[in-house]
């Protein structure tokens, strides 16, 4: 069951999920391409007119990420190493930007920025996937395991298309409109989880729960009599 300290981990997580994709959301309508069009990292290059509005939001979502994981840390430990360490790198792709463009290899010469901030999205993205993937196979509450599984199974294929896309076609209308669709699934995961951890335990289950504990405790102390 979750404890208090665990909902208020996770409403701050729907909080801070909401917060960061308005940020960076806002930060993409004024880039001079159609909102469709570009990596959404474009929108924290140094000549965004909102860039820092972009990686305050992309710090949300990070944050997001590690919150989710201190939520569900006594439901599913390894849960909140992944969540977190994904978070770890979420922070290092806000801290480093990418050039105009946002180029990748194999189809455009790219500086060391574009790599770093491109591996460190990478990696979070991916461990909040595996994340969810492992939420949806070992969670010892049937609500949330029932919720990944729904999202998992949207958010994979997409994930891996996108991955293609970007190895078999590399920037363009595709691989924009995909990356955009791919992350909607694992940000609105995070908010329903969020909102479902944040929900108080029923007064019936706590005293059921008191009531099993009662009868273990005097079955234990009769057979040590």
């Amino acid at each position: 069951m979750p404890s208090d300290r665990s909902r208020w981990a996770a409403g701050l997580a729907v909080a801070a999920a909401v917060a960061g994709t308005a940020a960076v959301m806002y930060a993409l309508g004024v880039l001079p391409e159609p909102w469709t069009r570009g990596y959404i990292s474009e929108g924290g290059v140094a000549s965004s007119p909102r860039d820092g509005v972009y990686r305050a939001g992309i710090l949300a979502l990070a944050a997001s990420l590690a919150l989710l994981g201190l939520a569900v840390r006594r439901l599913v430990p390894f849960v909140y190493a992944m969540l977190v360490t994904a978070s770890v790198f979420g922070a290092g792709s806000a801290a480093v930007s990418c050039t105009p463009g946002c180029p990748l290899p194999p189809y455009e010469p790219s500086t060391p920025a574009d790599l770093v901030h491109a591996g460190a999205s990478v990696v979070a993205v991916g461990l909040a996937v595996l994340a969810m993937a492992v939420v949806a196979l070992i969670s010892l509450q049937p609500v949330l395991r029932a919720v990944a599984r729904a999202f998992a199974a949207v958010t994979l294929p997409l994930a891996l298309l996108l991955v293609v896309g970007l190895l078999a076609i590399g920037r363009g209308l595709f691989t924009s409109v995909l990356e955009r669709v791919a992350l909607v699934p694992l940000v609105v995961w995070v908010v329903v989880t969020g909102v479902l951890l944040c929900r108080p335990v029923p007064r019936q289950v706590t005293a059921g729960a008191e009531s099993a504990a009662r009868v273990v405790g005097a079955r234990s102390r009769s057979a040590a009599g």
